[in-house]
């Protein structure tokens, strides 16, 4: 790497404010080149989007914070730093207003997660930081008090098994999100393995607690393997609409919000659903809790390899319609679907894709229902074949 070229860390501790004294210097020194100064004038903005989901925005007060967040960083170094790079610290706010407000109206419009802006793999800590996770490398998770908690290797993160325990302590919580085309696996504190599914996150402890249940918060989809514990660690999956309870089994949970139909696949053992209408279902190996706003709570016998196909990379659905299939297709490929078509939405297909392209897969479409569709830089446009 270029040694004038600012990296992720040098990036990060200028947003968290850690930097010492002497990297301040290197780091102002690095600011001599303009690509420098464009990369950390990204690095801001997202920076700033990450911290507006959760609150109320007001622009005023989002551009006094950021610089005087800056200003008492600065003077407590005594340098000139601030000073001397002013006018690119107020364009880079000013961008942070702008755009900030225009994704606002996105997160609250759909309930996104605020790790989502990213199509990196995104683990956030207990401490807030956000890290990035590369699936080419190997990454070290640290709590609080600077323990190595997880190792990440590839896509994959194992957190340190750990007896569970009584001693009274301040439980971390980690999340991660994984975005469209990217799937991930997770091995909890207890041995329990989840397989996140794209565009999902999870919200989970680093450890458990002795007599008391292992509960995490997901949106999206997983596959969970859950290591049996006694009856007082009950392992419990909350999501918007469903509250799923288990001992040690194996099953699938679909909760995306974009969704029209969430559900609950029982592939081992037995679990216990909780919808919001407080009913609850018991389930047996092969049967899905499927939920709606039209039905918000039905138990059937349906084929459980059709529903964890994807844990192998493979695109299933049967006798589903296009307009389900399409969030399928967005979530799989990495793409947007903008579907122009009407005769298509309520059409409906069966049909199994891995190694396909989602050229190769509208294609298959085309052959039940004539349309033309152009894909460009990750967006699809379907329009009537006349049109």
């Amino acid at each position: 790497m270029n040694k004038s070229q600012l990296n992720n860390i040098e990036i990060s501790k200028f947003l968290n404010n850690t930097l010492t004294p002497g990297e301040l210097i290197v780091f102002k020194d690095k600011l001599e080149v303009s690509e420098n100064v464009d990369l950390l004038k990204k690095y801001i903005v997202i920076n700033h989007l990450f911290e507006i989901e959760s609150q109320s925005f007001d622009s005023d007060v989002a551009f006094e914070k950021f610089l005087a967040k800056k200003i008492e960083y600065n003077s407590t170094l005594k340098n000139s730093f601030y000073e001397s790079n002013k006018s690119y610290l107020l364009a880079a706010a000013s961008i942070c207003l702008l755009v900030g407000l225009s994704f606002l109206v996105y997160f609250n419009k759909y309930h996104t997660n605020e790790l989502e802006v990213s199509n990196q793999i995104v683990l956030k800590l207990s401490s807030g930081e956000k890290k990035s996770l590369d699936e080419s490398k190997s990454n070290k998770i640290y709590n609080k008090q600077g323990e190595v908690v997880a190792v990440q290797k590839g896509n994959s993160i194992r957190y340190n098994y750990k007896e569970s325990t009584t001693k009274v302590v301040v439980n971390e919580f980690n999340e991660i999100y994984v975005p469209y085309g990217k799937r991930m696996e997770i091995v909890l504190s207890d041995g329990s393995r989840v397989h996140l599914n794209s565009g999902s996150s999870l919200k989970y402890p680093t450890f458990f607690t002795a007599d008391q249940k292992r509960i995490v918060e997901l949106k999206g989809e997983a596959y969970f393997d859950v290591a049996k514990m006694n009856e007082l660690n009950r392992f419990v999956v909350t999501s918007d609409n469903f509250e799923t309870t288990v001992l040690g089994t194996e099953f699938n949970v679909s909760s995306y919000d974009s969704d029209i139909e969430n559900d609950v696949v029982l592939i081992e053992g037995s679990v216990r659903v909780m919808s919001n209408s407080d009913k609850e279902h018991v389930l047996i190996p092969g049967q899905q809790f499927k939920y709606s706003n039209t039905n918000p709570g039905e138990v059937r016998t349906v084929d459980v390899q059709s529903h964890i196909a994807w844990l192998d990379g493979v695109l299933f659905f049967e006798n589903e319609e296009f307009k389900s299939i399409l969030k399928k297709l967005e979530r799989f490929y990495d793409v947007s679907i903008d579907n122009n078509c009407e005769a298509l939405w309520n059409e409906k297909f069966t049909g199994q894709f891995d190694l396909e392209s989602i050229e190769d897969v509208l294609e298959t479409f085309k052959n039940t229902v004539p349309f033309n569709f152009e894909l460009k830089n990750q967006k699809v446009v379907i329009n009537p074949l006349n049109s």
